[in-house]
């Protein structure tokens, strides 16, 4: 039975699934007049391209989670805390762990969950591989051009602190002086030197890019005109305020565009482009690796970005908003067997990803697995088929759905409803005209019946304040009578201590004992006791490299 298991998995299509970091449909192929993405735009011209893709909810840690195990989630607290990424991912089997038990050989690089990955999942992965920073010394003295929200990008150049930097950067090196670099070539290496030939694989390829700060190689910048960067449309006469439901306390950005003036605002997107570019390059050389191996005819290739973002539609930057710009995000499939070169406008999510992998590879995925959305492959044969244009999403604890044509959001502020066909950029909220009571309601019932963060097709009730917690796995602490190290690097529990977290611990040690700090000191350690290099320590290895 093994034998036939393992001859059977040989015949199946490769994977190469591409996450991108924060990336919305600025792309050629989706009618953006300024991109320069050639290789997403020939991927559109070989595959499908999805119009309509959203995400349930547009943030990294959520959705990732909604790609990787198939359930919707609201990123509602957890007994007053947020929920941390392993708690989410850790609800169902993921679909890498269901193609390597069906006989894939499977390796990740790069930012494909909220941060490396976890020790939920890491059995997942034959190379369960990580991301790294984009500060060190080699980049700040590569440096050439800068800009964006002074206090941020102070904030980048002196402490790495540039995760949510409003900041653009060009840096004259290679594009693997830079993390994403870096993936592309392990990435590369997975398919040419790494895998296993006698397998079918699945290769998760992460970028962290167009995620700020936007850094990106010179080369890049240099495609793009200085005045590029065109400002999100705004109605004549429309004062430039910002929702208060979108106001936040972590980006302080009560003020139109953060308070950064137009000039400054389009010098910023075009540090988004930029890095839209570079990225583009990135699975571009991955691509072409596949194809002189001959491999890819028979890969499945998707290409997807965890969500939308602002660039200052409304105001605002980022992500995390009920608005359709954050909500909508790119989606390309290439697969065997399927005619390439088409356009689907249904109403899609990124609930959809694992059940199409599913349909596409030919694995069935456990019996106890719950999938909350369904296969794209009837549209990916057929742009017309029949199908139910609706998906349900989730912002800051507001709830909604987007159809072919509306986007419906319910808060405590009161109801959002736009009508994307005549006004898509969401400037006139319908949900207070009398003449749309009818359909308001309609889209009320439909969201009382959609079920969030758990294994199951029909609505459970759960207690106030979130979703269950998760079945506690036995803690080492509570068995081991000595201080466990480990425990106390392990910052978030997730079973792996990562650079940052190491780092912070060592920081917080030097100023108690008020001793200098040095970074560079404590970077060397942490490698060595991360003695395969994946970008994080395991329990083992922090042992093992006490001893």
């Amino acid at each position: 039975m093994l034998a036939a298991l393992v001859a059977n998995a040989a015949e199946r299509p490769n994977v190469l699934f591409f996450a991108f970091d924060d990336l919305r449909p600025l792309i050629s192929a989706y009618g953006d007049k300024e991109a320069v993405t050639p290789n997403l735009d020939k991927l559109a011209g070989e595959g499908v391209q999805f119009n309509r893709s959203y995400v349930a909810y547009p943030l990294c840690k959520p959705s990732r989670a909604t790609m990787l195990n198939g359930l919707r989630f609201d990123n509602a607290p957890i007994n007053g805390k947020w929920p941390n990424h392993s708690q989410l991912i850790g609800k169902q089997t993921t679909w890498p762990r269901v193609l390597r038990d069906a006989g894939y050989w499977t390796a990740s690089r790069g930012k494909i969950y909220h941060g490396n990955v976890p020790g939920v999942d890491r059995a997942a992965w034959d190379i369960p591989g990580g991301k790294k920073s984009d500060w060190n010394d080699e980049i700040l003295a590569a440096i050439v051009a800068q800009g964006g929200r002074p206090d941020q990008l102070e904030g980048y150049l002196q402490k790495g602190n540039g995760a949510g930097a409003l900041a653009w950067v060009s840096v004259d090196g290679p594009d693997n002086i830079l993390n994403d670099g870096q993936v592309c070539d392990d990435v590369i290496s997975y398919i040419r030197e790494q895998r296993d030939s006698d397998k079918p694989f699945a290769i998760a390829c992460g970028f962290s890019r167009p995620h700020m700060p936007w850094v990106a190689p010179r080369k890049y910048f240099d495609l793009y005109p200085e005045d590029a960067g065109q400002l999100a449309y705004i109605p004549e006469g429309a004062e430039k305020v910002v929702d208060p439901e979108e106001v936040t306390k972590k980006n302080n950005n009560a003020l139109w565009n953060e308070g950064v003036d137009d000039a400054e605002a389009k010098g910023l997107i075009r540090g988004y482009m930029a890095c839209v570019s570079y990225v583009d390059a990135q699975m571009g050389k991955v691509i072409q690796a596949l194809k002189e191996e001959g491999l890819y005819e028979n890969t499945i290739i998707v290409a997807w970005g965890d969500h939308g973002y602002h660039l200052t539609d409304h105001g605002l930057w980022r992500k995390n908003t009920a608005y359709n710009v954050s909500l909508r995000a790119p989606l390309i499939i290439k697969a065997p067997g399927i005619e390439g070169g088409r356009a689907v406008d249904q109403v899609v999510g990124n609930v959809d990803l694992y059940p199409t992998l599913m349909e596409l590879t030919g694995v069935s995925a456990p019996a106890d697995v719950v999938l909350h959305g369904k296969s794209l492959v009837p549209l990916l044969k057929d742009s017309e088929t029949e199908w139910e244009n609706i998906t349900y999403t989730c912002a800051k604890e507001r709830y909604g759905l987007v159809t072919d044509r509306y986007r419906f959001t319910v808060s405590e502020n009161g109801n959002s409803l736009y009508d994307l066909k005549s006004d898509p950029h969401e400037w006139v909220n319908l949900a207070g005209n009398a003449e749309y009571a009818t359909l308001v309601k309609e889209f009320e019932k439909k969201l009382e019946a959609v079920v969030w963060n758990e294994p199951s097709l029909v609505k459970i009730d759960r207690k106030e304040g979130g979703t269950k917690p998760p079945v506690a796995r036995k803690a080492t602490a509570k068995t081991v009578k000595k201080w466990d190290w480990f425990a106390t690097l392990d910052a978030n529990k997730d079973g792996l201590v990562t650079e940052n977290e190491w780092l912070s611990r060592a920081r917080s040690k030097a100023k108690k004992k008020g001793e200098p700090y040095e970074e560079k000191r404590q970077k060397g350690v942490f490698a060595n006791f991360d003695r395969n290099n994946d970008g994080h320590v395991t329990r083992d290895e922090l042992e093992q490299g006490s001893k």
